[in-house]
């Protein structure tokens, strides 16, 4: 066993992710703009057995390359998992870095900047959650959504709100578009307006004939 991982009480990181998922994550918030849990699909995620938590030990000298890798290694190991529940819609993997300084978090920012295109290639959302995470709610811009007591990337399947995420670049909206864009025809009226605003915004902007 290295030193670094010597440091780490490793059952009381899985409890701090578990206990953050319960009492944070799958709770609603008064400040997130909207009702309902802060992601609702962890709940049903862990219900249906599929929500894997992982540590990955960054040690003492942490760069961004070494994230990047354990961001894209964790991609590949999410690709291969022998998932147990059935539905693909709620897989989803936790990958915690428990010996990760606050000073270091940064790096998961950096890192996460420079994967997300590969996840969502795949089909996959990646995020980045740590204490001085500044990334805010998708529906209100003062809340600082992506706190977590532990830094730690999490991954899970596309889903009809990540047009907030997916919006920005043609080529993230093209891979949201294939999957959702057939919930934005003329039955979208019963959808929520803010992601149909979105929907339409972005499609202006990515799809529209030169």
């Amino acid at each position: 066993m290295t030193s670094t991982a010597s440091m780490v009480d490793f059952a009381s990181a899985l409890d701090t992710v578990e206990e953050w998922l319960t009492e944070y994550i799958s709770a609603s918030h008064p400040e997130i703009g909207r009702s309902g849990p802060i992601c609702p699909f962890v709940a049903p995620s862990r219900k249906n057995r599929t929500m894997e938590i992982r540590l990955r030990l960054a040690g003492h000298a942490p760069t961004l390359e070494l994230i990047e890798e354990i961001a894209l290694s964790s991609l590949r190991e999410y690709e291969l998992t022998s998932w147990q529940g059935r539905n693909p819609m709620l897989r989803a993997m936790v990958v915690a870095l428990p010996d990760l300084r606050s000073e270091d978090t940064g790096l998961l920012d950096q890192a996460h900047a420079r994967v997300k295109d590969a996840f969502v290639a795949q089909g996959l959302m990646i995020g980045q959650f740590h204490e001085n995470c500044e990334v805010t709610a998708a529906r209100n811009p003062r809340f600082t959504v992506s706190k977590a007591p532990l830094p730690l990337f999490a991954i899970r399947a596309i889903a009809l709100h990540d047009v907030f995420f997916l919006s920005e670049r043609p080529h993230w909206f093209q891979q949201y578009r294939e999957r959702f864009g057939k919930f934005f025809g003329s039955g979208s009226a019963s959808m929520d307006p803010h992601l149909v605003e979105r929907y339409q915004v972005a499609e202006r902007a990515h799809c529209s004939a030169p």
